[in-house]
């Protein structure tokens, strides 16, 4: 088990563990997160929050430890990552004092030539038993030597079901900064530049325990949320986050002793009136090359005077 969580306990079909408030802020800071919501409790408690909001990229952090636990005590040459897809469902943050319950589940497992093909589901359940996040990440990777489907779907055999469907949002209210009402498909995000050491990326694997080459590919996904979180005004406002990397390709280059100049840029790409939610579309650049293969999100929005769903004769957008 990674230290991003305490564990409280691990049996055949499940881990438990419990979210700190000291690693929330500790992440939070490595990757620039900065939302006084993720650092202090006062600021979570106005957003309707029990505890410290964790960044978005938190939870993802934490399951890609789990998948590699488990594909690790599967396989006898652990796979090189080539391709990864990802797909992280939120019903609402991760907060300091959820206990979770993390299941998770191969849903499919293919081996041709040296390469294997793992599609992965998880979930992370609270202690009343509601979804909080699910996800699903396929891989494609090398192995040196085969990784027999058996043996990866023995270690998942004995872990419950998950739930197909997203989890459904809490109740509570976005508090978002934008004017729904005044976006428009196609309308661009301010630009963010900033720059990165690698004293500042082995920091933030430091924090995670990711590896050298697992640290790159998630310290850009933190950053381009962050981006989102600061343009939104409320860190619990993506409601699902969609990237494709492959970590030969995109990943973060940073030379000891090196800075390196980062732009990112976003775009609104979709909108649903009705349900007062926004498709963004996020560009991330290190010295002018592309770092992701694709990247989204669908944030919800504060609902205006008629609720969620406007009454029958209110305008309807034609933009999705």
């Amino acid at each position: 088990m990674n230290d991003l969580v305490t564990p409280l306990s691990r049996n055949g079909s499940s881990t438990r563990c419990v979210v700190r408030s000291a690693k929330i802020r500790e992440f939070a800071r490595a990757v620039r997160n900065l939302h006084p919501a993720h650092l202090r409790e006062d600021a979570a408690y106005r957003l309707g929050f029990s505890g410290l909001v964790a960044p978005p990229t938190f939870p993802a952090v934490f399951l890609g430890h789990v998948h590699r636990e488990l594909l690790d005590a599967a396989c006898t040459g652990a796979p090189r990552v080539l391709h990864a897809d990802h797909v992280l469902d939120s019903a609402r943050p991760l907060v300091a004092g959820d206990q979770l319950d993390c299941r998770v589940r191969v849903e499919s497992s293919r081996y041709f030539s040296d390469y294997e093909v793992l599609t992965i589901r998880s979930a992370l359940v609270d202690q009343d038993g509601r979804s909080l996040q699910t996800g699903t990440t396929t891989l494609l990777g090398r192995v040196r030597t085969a990784c027999a489907v058996s043996a990866v779907e023995e270690v998942f055999a004995d872990r419950g079901s998950i739930e197909s469907t997203p989890p459904s949002a809490t109740d509570r209210m976005p508090c978002t900064a934008v004017d729904f009402d005044s976006l428009g498909v196609g309308d661009e995000l301010p630009v963010q530049l900033l720059e990165v050491s690698a004293a500042e990326l082995a920091e933030y694997a430091a924090v995670t325990g990711l590896s050298s080459a697992e640290a790159p590919g998630m310290y850009e996904l933190g950053l381009a949320t962050g981006y989102l979180t600061d343009w939104l005004g409320d860190p619990a406002a993506i409601a699902r986050l969609r990237t494709q990397v492959a970590p030969g390709v995109h990943g973060m280059r940073v030379r000891p002793g090196q800075r390196v100049r980062l732009a990112l840029r976003g775009r609104v790409t979709g909108l649903d009136r009705r349900h007062r939610t926004a498709s963004l579309g996020v560009d991330l650049r290190c010295e002018g090359r592309r770092m992701f293969g694709y990247a989204a999100a669908e944030a919800r929005f504060a609902h205006d005077a008629y609720g969620a769903t406007p009454p029958a004769g209110a305008p309807q957008s034609a933009d999705r």
